[in-house]
């Protein structure tokens, strides 16, 4: 809503309107300088990387490209195409089917009924990188046999509400719930 003053000081017979327009300008200008600002750090973040696994002289420098490659998909010139690419292709927080499965061994399984809670996948356990895509919850809506990327051990299904805050990575194949304190099953 607009207001209108006159001006009286110089006795000038103008009438000027003011409005909130300069708070809508400004909100758009600190959104387009978060953009800017978190695509420049993608960059900094896969040069990074890219430093890492080109100089590094650990046997694990290799393993850097992956994080190096999503840093890359989030850079100024490459994140609008990203966006769109993801928004069109169903990734995301949107449309998630209403019950997924979680595949867990025996001993995961037992757990689960004792504690009533889905523990999170660490990234690293054992000396081997359990949760690819870093700590959570992994949930499938397709199970075995289909489902390759599921680990041989997991062979016990557990059907849940998909939870608050479950991601899509692979339609079908790979959901998850990021974070370190695992999901409670009801």
């Amino acid at each position: 809503m607009a207001d209108a003053l006159q001006c009286s000081p110089q006795d000038c017979n103008e009438t000027y309107t003011v409005t909130n327009e300069g708070a809508i300008h400004r909100f758009v200008a600190q959104l387009a300088n978060i953009y800017r600002l978190s695509t420049l750090r993608a960059e900094e973040s896969s040069m990074y990387w890219a430093d890492v696994a080109t100089h590094s002289k650990s046997p694990l420098a290799p393993l850097a490209h992956v994080p190096g490659v999503f840093a890359a998909l989030l850079t100024p010139e490459v994140a609008p195409t990203t966006a769109l690419t993801l928004g069109f292709a169903g990734y995301g927080f949107f449309g998630l089917p209403k019950n997924l499965i979680h595949f867990t061994t025996e001993a995961g399984a037992a757990s689960v009924r004792a504690s009533g809670i889905i523990r999170s996948s660490k990234f690293f356990s054992n000396g081997s990188v359990t949760g690819m895509y870093g700590p959570g919850v992994y949930m499938a809506r397709v199970g075995r046999p289909l489902n390759g990327i599921i680990k041989k051990q997991a062979t016990v299904p557990i059907f849940l509400e998909t939870p608050k805050g479950t991601v899509r990575i692979l339609p079908y194949m790979i959901y998850v719930r990021w974070g370190y304190n695992g999901v409670k099953i009801r």
